[in-house]
């Protein structure tokens, strides 16, 4: 079993394509989803796992 770890590094289009499939997923915009995050109240799972791969992508760009 290898231990290497393999690391994908993404351009700017392919971190805007993340970005957008991940709202799309949960059919909201950026902002919407800021607004969810800063009342902690997310409206659904997907929604709050959204929120950390969008914004780990967005604070990256």
């Amino acid at each position: 079993m290898s231990s290497e770890t393999v690391v994908d590094v993404l351009n700017s289009a392919e971190t805007q394509e993340a970005i957008q499939f991940n709202l799309d997923l949960v059919g909201c915009t950026w902002e919407e989803l800021q607004q969810q995050a800063k009342a902690g109240q997310f409206t659904s799972e997907t929604a709050r796992r959204a929120w950390f791969m969008v914004s780990s992508l967005v604070e990256a760009g």
